[in-house]
């Protein structure tokens, strides 16, 4: 017995294919990827498409992936620090000229977005791939970047006394990011 189903039941094969921006970001770096075995890439994107990290390990090829996509350069700078994603902006100094190059100084602000790669032997401790991030980076963007926790004033309340009104502070000690050129 055939049964004829309406054609509604059947999806037009003629459709195009869209594939994630996220997708087509993880293409063109496997396409720029260099021959050698163990290596770093860093590429600067056009066009913005969604974030990811992803860290693969391979022990039967020895090879360690560790590939962030579409991230501002704190973001990979965060990622190198073992900082976490929503670390807060207003906890990064960026000293000197350029800061409007690394943090978006505004909300709705463009920051430029690029895709790191890095491949190196599958037993290679976090905190050693880590560095090779930062001195990569460091190399590239000529800045340098450190972790300090700094006293910084949190509040202010007023305080009454014989001799008049005065202002108290109230500090907090606070993990800083700070980004500062060399």
């Amino acid at each position: 017995m055939i049964t004829h189903l309406p054609e509604r039941f059947f999806k037009n094969v003629s459709l195009p294919i869209s594939e994630s921006s996220a997708q087509s970001a993880m293409k063109y770096v496997m396409k720029e990827r260099p021959a050698q075995r163990y290596y770093s890439l860093l590429i600067r994107l056009l066009e913005p498409s969604d974030s990811f990290s992803m860290v693969v390990r391979n022990d039967n090829t020895d090879l360690l992936r560790i590939s962030l996509i579409n991230m501002t350069v704190y973001e990979i700078y965060l990622f190198a620090l073992g900082l976490p994603a929503n670390f807060p902006i207003n906890q990064i100094l960026v000293l000197g000229e350029h800061k409007e190059q690394f943090i978006p100084t505004e909300k709705g602000d463009c920051v430029s977005s690029y895709c790191y790669e890095l491949a190196v032997p599958a037993r290679t401790e976090r905190e050693e791939y880590r560095q090779r991030i930062l001195n990569d980076l460091n190399k590239h963007f000529g800045i340098e970047v450190t972790l300090e926790r700094l006293t910084i004033v949190k509040d202010s309340r007023k305080v009454l006394s014989i001799a008049g009104d005065s202002l108290e502070l109230i500090w907090e000690v606070q993990l800083m990011m700070i980004m500062k050129a060399k």
